[in-house]
Formats: structure tokens, C-alpha cells, sequence
């Protein structure tokens, strides 16, 4: 019988490229992933994953991708520090003008509607609207227009989307990959600065991050890291998935340089440490329990505005 599964893909920035080592690892341990719901960096590698391209094309897709070149603007940007045109770019040669009916694999990102502070279920129309919506860092890079609804990362409200994913099929047990460090794994001086792939010299970086807007970046985005730990930990708590996967990708930070092979090795690696418990998340009594659960539809689509 096929092992059945849900994926909650967390945000956690570059350290995303781990969720493409969990699904791969997952692949090898016999694991059919039948629905995945993603917020952020976990929209990304779920996306791409549910539309049908392999680990292995993803990994390559992800290689071949230039840090200076994924934080380009656009004109047509709204305010923000950075943008991400060159990773829009990428993103739309890749989907093109698909819709959620071609996904092979169910799937939904999650976004935020600063407007009425809704957390969103993009679960139809193009794919790549949903990509971009779910990866609008509040400030860091640009909110996404649908209509009246003004988008941002689904992490504001949902960085690891347990409740999302297993309402996307109610009866399967839901693997979530928390990438945020827990409490006792903070980094003892996380340093933040200006991130180093921004497309400016880098000696004008290294000036920058001395004076006041080095520091303001080092204060938000690691009191942005902060409050999401916080909102995480509550959430898995109130949601409880089956199993709880954190890949050791805590030395890390959101903005880090990283190598998209090494991170997929710590994904595999996070796998492979739960081996017995994902083998029991199909015992009789946890299936059990899975069927007292209420899945709620936990936020609106963009077809309720």
C-alpha cells in the first residue's frame, strides 16, 4: 500500500533549498506526497514540485540561479528594499501561464491580505501569482496586488502551513519542515547585514553595513526572524502535524549565501533522523486519531473577496 502523505513547507529564506532534500529523501523512503501546502520559500520548492518537475530538475534549476540576479527590480515594483525580478523572471519561464488545474499534485501557498489581515489560500488561477504572493516579505520585497487584496508572505500569520495542507486532504497524515531555529538553536550573535548578493558593489556594501542602514538591517530582519519563531511555535502547537522535521539549518540565516547542494544534504539528513516515526504515522492508533480530526478551512481563497 502507498504511503501517503501531506507536505507543510515552511519560509526560511535560502534555507528553503532544504525542503528539495526532504521531498527527495522522502522519494527514497517509499513516501507518495499526494498534497503539500507551502508559505514562502516553501510555495517555491512545493509549487514547482506539485507542477510536475522532478528533485532533480529543481536542483538543477536552483543551481543555475545567480544571487545577484534574483534581487533585481522591476519597474513596476511597489516600495520595498529589494525586489525580486530576476526570480520572477525564472518563475515565469517556468510556469508560464499555468493555472492550478495543471498541477499534478494538490497544492496551495499561503499569503496575508494586509488590508483586512486575512491569511489567504491561493489555491487557484495562474501558479506564478501564488509564488509571488506567498514570497512578499513585508518590506523586504514587494506586496502583491489582487484586486482590493494587498499580498505578503503567508509567514506574517502561517510560516509552517500545517492547517492548510491538511485540509488540502483531510485523511493523510501532514509531514511539516519548520526551517525557523528553535529558541535553544538562536544563534548567539546572528549578524544581518545588507545581504551580500544585493546587486551593489560590494565595497559599497561593506560601507553601507557600517552605518545606519547596515544596522536597521540587522535589527528587522533578525526581530522579523524572532517573531516568526514565536508565531511558529504557537502554531505547530495548535496544529500538530504527524511528524515535525527540522533540518539543522540553523547557523543560517535568511539572507545567507548558501550552497543549494549542501542545503539539500541537511534536508536528506533531517529525513533520515525521523525514519521510525514517519513509519508510524500509519499505525492503527494514529490513524485513528487523524479521523477525530476537523480539517478547517483555515483562511479564505481569492474567489471568497
Amino acid at each position: 500500500m502507498a504511503k501517503k502523505i501531506s507536505l507543510a513547507l515552511g519560509g526560511g529564506g535560502t534555507k528553503g533549498f532544504a525542503h528539495i532534500g526532504v521531498i527527495r529523501q522522502l522519494e527514497k523512503e517509499g513516501f507518495e506526497i499526494d498534497a503539500i501546502a507551502g508559505t514562502s520559500a516553501g510555495g517555491i520548492v512545493g509549487a514547482l514540485y506539485a507542477f510536475g518537475i522532478s528533485v532533480n530538475e529543481i536542483i538543477k534549476l536552483s543551481s543555475r540561479l545567480k544571487f545577484t540576479d534574483i534581487f533585481q527590480r522591476s519597474s513596476d515594483d511597489a516600495p520595498s528594499l529589494l525586489g525580486l525580478g530576476g526570480l520572477y523572471k525564472e518563475l515565469e519561464n517556468t510556469f508560464g501561464d499555468s493555472t492550478f488545474e495543471d498541477m499534478k499534485i494538490k497544492f496551495a501557498a499561503v499569503s496575508v491580505d494586509t488590508v483586512s489581515g486575512t491569511p489567504i489560500i491561493m489555491n487557484e488561477g495562474k501558479i506564478v501569482d501564488a509564488v509571488k504572493a506567498t514570497t512578499a516579505v513585508p518590506g523586504i520585497f514587494p506586496a502583491m496586488k489582487f484586486g482590493d487584496l494587498n499580498l505578503v508572505d503567508g509567514g506574517v500569520l502561517d510560516p509552517v502551513p500545517v492547517s492548510t495542507a491538511r485540509w488540502l486532504n483531510p485523511d493523510l497524515p501532514v509531514v511539516a519542515v519548520n526551517l525557523i531555529p528553535p529558541l535553544d538553536r538562536w544563534p548567539e550573535t546572528p549578524r544581518m547585514d545588507i545581504p551580500p548578493f544585493v546587486p551593489i558593489p560590494q565595497f559599497i556594501v561593506d560601507q553601507l553595513n557600517q552605518f545606519r542602514l547596515g544596522q536597521a538591517m540587522h535589527v528587522f530582519i533578525n526581530s522579523m526572524e524572532i517573531m516568526m519563531n514565536m508565531v511558529t511555535e504557537l502554531r505547530i502547537k495548535v496544529d500538530k502535524p504527524d511528524i515535525l522535521i527540522r533540518p539543522d539549518v540553523f547557523n543560517y540565516t535568511m539572507f545567507s549565501k548558501v550552497e543549494v547542494d549542501t542545503m539539500v544534504k541537511i534536508g536528506e539528513d533531517a529525513v533520515k533522523r525521523h525514519a521510525d516515526e514517519l513509519t508510524k504515522m500509519f499505525g492503527i492508533a494514529n490513524r485513528a486519531s487523524r479521523w477525530l480530526r476537523v480539517a478547517k478551512k483555515p483562511g479564505k481563497t481569492i474567489s471568497e473577496f
